[in-house]
C-alpha cells in the first residue's frame, strides 16, 4: 500500500464534480497541486470546480466570508468584464485561500494534481472571486470558466488559525496603487526617463524613498506643474490643479484624457521639462527676494499664490518652442532669457498683479485663503488685464 496514501485518508476514486459533498463538504479537482506542509497545499483550480462554493444563497455565511458580494462595485464590475472577455487573465492577480476542517487527496496519475475533498470549509479570502464565478456560472460555459484558472491556498490547522487572523488585517499591510504607479508603463514617460539619462539626469516617475545616492534630476510631480504653467492654454485652470498632489493624480489616471495629452505628447521632450522646471524655479526665487523687501500687506499674494505669478510671466515667453531641439535654429536662447529677461520680467508681472489685488481689495481686507482659489486667479488676471 501507498505509504502517502496510507497517512492521507481520501474516498473511494469517483468521477470530480463540483458538486458539495455531503457533511458539509466540497470537492474540487485540481491542474497543479502542492504540498508544502500537513497543513498546507497549494494548487491551481479551474474556476468552473469553485461554482459550488458560491452557489448557495446564504454562501457567504456558510463559508465564513467577512462581506457578501459587493454587487456593482468598481472591482467586482472590473472583474466581470475580465471574466467574460479576458478569462485567462481572470486568475492571474489575487489568490483565493480557503480554509478546511481536513483536506482529502485522491491523486491522479501523475501525482501532481488531483481531486481535493474539503471537509467544512471556508473562504479566508477571495470570496467576491468565487460568488462572482458562481453568478456567472449560468452565463458562461464550463469551458469556458474552465480557461479561468486561479490559485487557490488551502490551509488547515494552525496554519489555518494564523491565515484568518493575518487575512483580517490585510489591509494594514496594503500600500494602495495610485495613478502614479502606473506612470513606469506609459511610453511617453519612458521617453522621458531616457532622454534624461543620456543628459546624465534622474527623472523620477517612482513614490516613495530611494536607497542611496543618485544623480541630480526632476519629480514627475514638478514635470506636471512646471508644463501645466508653461502650456499653450489660455486660462489657468489646468495650471491651478497640478499644484496639489490630488490633481495631478487625476491627471495621470486617464493618459488618453485632454489634460495628460496637453501635458504629455508626443512633442514633449525633456529639453522642454526641463526648460518649464528651471524657469519656475528662477521665477519663484525672485519672488522671495521680493518677499524680503516688501512682505506686508496686499504683497502677501506673492507668498499665497506664487504660481499665479508663474502662469502669468509664462504667457510672455515663447513657449511654443519650449519643446524645440536646442540645436535647432529657430530654438529661442533660453540661457539668455532666463539670465537678462526673466528677472526684470518677474518684477514687472508680480507689482502688477498686486497692483491689480489692491483695487479689488480697497478698504485693506486680506484673505489668505481667497488667493489660492481659482475663482479668485480668474478675477485677479481680469482686474489685471491679463485674461
Amino acid at each position: 500500500m501507498n505509504s502517502f496514501a496510507a497517512t492521507h485518508p481520501f474516498p473511494a476514486r469517483e468521477e470530480p464534480t463540483s458538486m458539495p459533498l455531503p457533511c458539509s463538504g466540497h470537492r474540487i479537482q485540481t491542474t497543479l497541486l502542492h504540498r508544502l506542509d500537513t497543513d498546507h497545499w497549494d494548487a491551481r483550480v479551474p474556476a468552473s470546480q469553485l461554482v459550488g462554493l458560491g452557489e448557495a444563497l446564504d454562501a457567504a455565511e456558510q463559508l465564513g466570508a467577512r462581506r457578501e458580494f459587493l454587487e456593482g462595485s468598481a472591482q467586482n464590475l472590473a472583474r466581470e468584464q475580465v471574466l467574460r472577455e479576458r478569462p485567462e487573465a481572470f486568475g492571474v492577480v489575487g489568490r483565493v485561500v480557503l480554509g478546511a476542517d481536513n483536506v482529502f487527496w485522491v491523486p491522479d496519475r501523475t501525482r501532481s494534481s488531483g481531486t481535493l475533498d474539503l471537509l467544512r470549509p471556508e473562504c479566508i479570502d477571495g470570496y467576491q472571486q468565487i460568488a462572482l464565478i458562481a453568478r456567472l456560472a449560468n452565463e458562461l460555459s464550463p469551458d469556458h470558466l474552465d480557461r479561468a484558472v486561479l490559485d487557490v491556498r488551502i490551509l488547515t490547522g494552525l496554519a489555518r488559525k494564523l491565515a484568518r487572523s493575518e487575512y483580517d488585517r490585510a489591509h494594514l499591510y496594503c500600500n494602495p496603487t495610485e495613478p502614479q504607479d502606473l506612470l513606469v508603463r506609459q511610453p511617453i514617460m519612458l521617453k522621458l526617463v531616457k532622454q534624461f539619462s543620456n543628459d546624465q539626469r534622474h527623472f523620477k516617475l517612482r513614490r516613495g524613498h530611494r536607497r542611496g545616492p543618485h544623480r541630480e534630476g526632476y519629480s514627475i510631480g514638478e514635470a506636471t506643474t512646471a508644463l501645466a504653467l508653461f502650456s499653450h492654454e489660455t486660462h489657468p485652470d489646468l495650471a491651478f490643479h497640478t499644484l496639489e498632489d490630488r490633481g495631478r493624480q487625476e491627471i495621470w489616471r486617464d493618459p488618453s484624457g485632454r489634460a495628460f495629452r496637453t501635458l504629455f505628447n508626443d512633442r514633449t521632450q525633456a529639453t522642454g521639462v526641463h526648460i518649464a522646471i528651471t524657469f519656475r524655479r528662477s521665477i519663484l526665487n525672485v519672488m522671495e527676494e521680493m518677499l524680503r523687501i516688501q512682505s506686508a500687506h496686499h504683497w502677501h499674494l506673492l507668498e499665497d499664490a506664487p504660481d499665479l505669478v508663474v502662469w502669468a510671466v509664462a504667457r510672455q515667453l515663447p513657449i511654443d518652442w519650449l519643446h524645440c531641439d536646442l540645436w535647432d535654429p529657430a530654438a529661442p536662447e533660453w540661457e539668455k532669457i532666463l539670465d537678462n529677461e526673466v528677472p526684470a520680467l518677474t518684477r514687472r508681472t508680480a507689482e502688477h498683479l498686486v497692483h491689480a489685488y489692491k483695487k479689488l481689495r480697497v478698504h485693506g481686507v486680506y484673505k489668505k485663503a481667497e488667493v489660492r482659489e481659482l475663482p479668485y486667479w480668474h478675477k485677479l488676471l481680469k482686474a489685471a488685464g491679463m485674461s
